[in-house]
């Protein structure tokens, strides 16, 4: 591209006030040791503010402006690296590591950024900048957080009309999707008109390219028949540049009707709102190809027109971002029917468009993200970069879900001239984490695991938030101060409840109260509790931490659940789904991210559910728990069982041997069987997105199963309980222990606890209060032993 551009400005936009391509010093620039800057890289400039357009096409340095905070973040995330053996494994296997600073020391964010890629061409843009140094002709530009990474230099609105006659042959790729030959990257559109609010402006020829091949021989996009996507028949945003032939090429894409606070569809009420997340959203997926949907979740059923009242200039939040998989014929391979898909959190704010003057959803991600053969960066990142980008983007090649969460609770705070704002600490805290998987913490590589990844590591990101807001208010007397002298006040009670959802999310981050040890000692560091020196970031990629963060392990589980939380909390919720929208590939198809063990009917459920109940080890709350349960069951047990003659006492004659042999049986059989079938496999799981409703309907549903299965196993498989399971007692007892046994399971989730009673009371009434022990036939006794 030419540096110098001649655009119409009444056609195209810069994309930003500040734009320009970072450019990694060499060792001995960066060395100097006049230089004070400690993280600093180039930056060719492409786009400056009026007042200084002198810049452009210039490189010059890009700094920090110094403040307490910016120290902060360059000491917690600059470091030395040094590649490893896994990191040297992972660029072999295809991933793009950053080779050009292994070796490198006091590698800081933005030189990190720089040096990301092979090759300097990474863009990133700022709003605002301090410009340094242009009076001795060695100009700086300093900016106060990290740059957005973004794609193309200027944008326009446009319709496409269709393909434009080819002038070259280089005009006509070689390979596309579909059959050959493929059609002109020359294409005709229409620019939009402010006057008339339609596309009647000037009309012009642009260039789409055709992206290559990537990895599984498929696609990522492509401009063939994109004129007739449903979804760019409200138009198109191109970004891009000024080829050196003078026509536009288009770098990224993206919808309009996307982006407009128009929802094609709306849901109210909680109930609803909880159904739509767990099955709604991905519902039909494959058949949904092409299309874009934009739900509204709305927890209060007013009108249309108040629901979207809500939705004003100027409003924020957080966002939950997760795309799925690549079926059909050149789609991905699935493990054991998982898609595991990614996950990571945006901030969004509503703005107005220049072009349209309509409000419009503007996305920041910030994307936690190891490291890939696509060359995606960890780092904060613009929609039409990481999702419109048509060499990198997923807009074109996968389902997307991108839900904004809107919850005043988010919003700043001002307690007497003290400002809290959980939006900017949420940002902070991603920034460290993105910052870090860059480099890997040093050692070139950034993998994906069970207990680190993108989905893990962006929700300890929130978990660190949440420790960190809460030493802040802790720590400051004044805010209790403050608090406790406007209980009234409306910031009070709004802050009652970040209170209340700080306390939710980290129930759901830390199941059963159990916290990884690693997340625990960054969250002290990142709140100021420790010294980062003394104690550094560790992270700890075990099973035991996988299995305690195991509701943040797959992408699309942390959605459902986070999603819901705020949901339950009040927010309301706006989704934006895409599914593989863009031009013509036939060869693919959108496929639903899904939960563990994917999507097949009854048993991906039940296996989830047993690996959910199986892998949190009960603690001692559960336990103490399961002592009072088993404790009231046999307070109304025993006087029933004896009163009635039912149970009789009986000292136990067996040698202790055979003891053992007894109690080992009756673990497995009947405690830990029967409660894998009636309680783990048939019941919601405690954090299943079910309804109180459907959970107490499968309650009864089980309970009558389990007191049934007793006599008809009597009947059939176990003779010898014959006619003792048909007694009415027997019976009344087996319900109770059911009944017991659901309520610890509610309360604990862990198949250990349920089959510990279910254990106990079996082996108490077998040993020492049966007296159909005495009457079993002697080969079904000795069997038993």
């Amino acid at each position: 591209f030419s540096v110098k551009q001649t655009l119409d400005p009444k056609l195209y936009r810069p994309i930003d006030n500040w734009v320009g391509r970072l450019i990694l010093p060499k060792p001995e620039e960066f060395q100097q040791k006049t230089l004070p800057d400690k993280d600093w890289a180039w930056l060719e400039i492409y786009q400056a503010p009026p007042d200084q357009q002198d810049l452009v096409g210039q490189k010059v340095r890009l700094g920090w402006q110094p403040s307490p905070l910016r120290d902060r973040y360059l000491q917690l995330v600059t470091t030395d690296i040094q590649f490893t053996a896994a990191a040297q494994k992972s660029e072999q296997q295809g991933n793009l590591v950053p080779l050009r600073l292994n070796g490198r020391s006091r590698v800081g964010p933005l030189q990190a950024l720089a040096g990301a890629r092979p090759e300097d061409d990474v863009s990133v843009s700022f709003k605002q900048a301090q410009v340094t140094g242009k009076s001795q002709k060695q100009p700086t530009i300093r900016v106060e957080k990290m740059p957005l990474m973004v794609t193309g230099r200027s944008v326009g609105l446009v319709k496409i009309l269709g393909e434009a006659p080819a002038k070259s042959k280089t005009d006509i790729p070689a390979n596309c999707p579909g059959s050959l030959p493929c059609p002109s990257e020359l294409v005709r559109v229409k620019h939009y008109n402010l006057q008339t609010s339609q596309f009647d402006g000037v009309e012009e020829v642009i260039r789409i390219p055709q992206q290559p091949l990537v990895s599984g021989d498929r696609f990522i996009s492509t401009p063939r028949l994109l004129a007739d996507s449903t979804e760019g028949k409200a138009g198109w945003y191109i970004y891009g540049a000024q080829g050196k032939d003078g026509l536009f090429t288009v770098q990224a894409l993206r919808p309009r009707s996307l982006f407009q606070l128009q929802p094609t569809e709306r849901v109210v009420r909680l109930g609803s709102g909880s159904d739509y997340i767990a099955h709604g959203n991905w519902k039909d997926t494959p058949a949904r190809k092409g299309t874009a949907q934009r739900v509204l979740l709305d927890p209060q059923p007013d009108s249309p027109e108040v629901a979207l009242a809500d939705w004003k200039e100027g409003e924020r939040g957080i966002g939950i971002h997760l795309f799925g998989g690549i079926g059909g014929e050149k789609g991905e391979s699935t493990e054991a029917g998982t898609v595991t898909g990614h996950f990571a959190y945006f901030l969004f704010q509503v703005v107005r468009d220049p072009f349209t003057q309509e409000l419009q959803w503007d996305i920041t991600y910030y994307q936690v993200y190891a490291h890939n053969p696509q060359g995606i960066l960890s780092g904060s990142q613009s929609w039409a970069n990481y999702t419109g980008n048509l060499e990198r983007g997923w807009l074109n090649s996968r389902p997307i879900s991108n839900v904004m969460l809107k919850l005043d609770v988010l919003k700043d705070y001002n307690f007497g001239g003290i400002s809290l704002s959980p939006l900017t600490e949420f940002s902070r805290q991603l920034e460290v984490m993105m910052a870090r998987y860059r480099t890997g913490d040093g050692t070139g590589d950034s993998s994906v695991s069970p207990a680190a990844s993108c989905v893990q590591d962006s929700n300890q990101a929130l978990y660190i938030t949440i420790e960190t807001l809460k030493n802040q208010i802790e720590t400051n007397p004044k805010i209790a101060e403050w608090l406790k002298n406007h209980p009234d006040d409306p910031q009070t009670r709004r802050f009652q409840k970040l209170v209340q959802l700080g306390d939710r999310l980290y129930q759901v981050l830390t199941p059963r109260g159990v916290i990884r040890a690693d997340w625990q000692q960054n969250a002290k560091i990142l709140a100021g509790i420790k010294d980062h020196q003394r104690y550094p970031f560790i992270q700890q990629d075990t099973v035991a931490n996988a299995l305690l963060s195991w509701q943040s392990m797959l992408p699309r589980t942390a959605h459902d659940i986070i999603s819901t939380t705020f949901l339950e909390q009040g927010a309301k919720l706006w989704f934006l789904r895409t599914n593989q929208v863009g031009g013509s590939m036939p060869e693919i198809l959108p496929v639903a991210p899904t939960p563990l063990f994917g999507e097949v009917p009854i048993l991906s459920l039940s296996l989830r559910r047993l690996v959910a109940s199986i892998i949190l080890l009960p603690n001692r709350q559960d336990w103490g728990i399961t002592g009072l349960l088993l404790l009231a069951y046999g307070a109304i047990a025993l006087p029933i069982g004896v009163k009635s003659g039912f149970l009789q006492w009986r000292p136990i004659k067996q040698k202790p041997i055979q003891v053992v042999k007894i109690l080992g049986f009756l673990f497995l059989c009947p405690a830990l069987l029967e409660e894998l079938v009636f309680r783990v496999i048939l019941l919601p799981y405690p954090n299943e997105l079910i309804s109180p409703v459907i959970s107490l309907a499968w309650a009864m549903l089980s309970l009558a199963l389990f007191s049934l299965y007793h006599p008809l196993n009597a009947l059939t498989l176990y003779k010898a309980g014959n006619p003792t399971f048909f007694q009415p007692v027997f019976l009344g007892l087996t319900a109770l222990l059911g009944l017991t046994c659901t309520i610890c399971y509610w309360l604990t989730g862990s198949l250990w606890t349920i089959s510990f009673i279910h254990w106990v009371v079996v082996a108490i009434w077998i040993l020492c209060l049966d007296p159909m022990l005495g009457k079993l036939p002697p080969k079904k006794w000795e069997r038993i032993q």
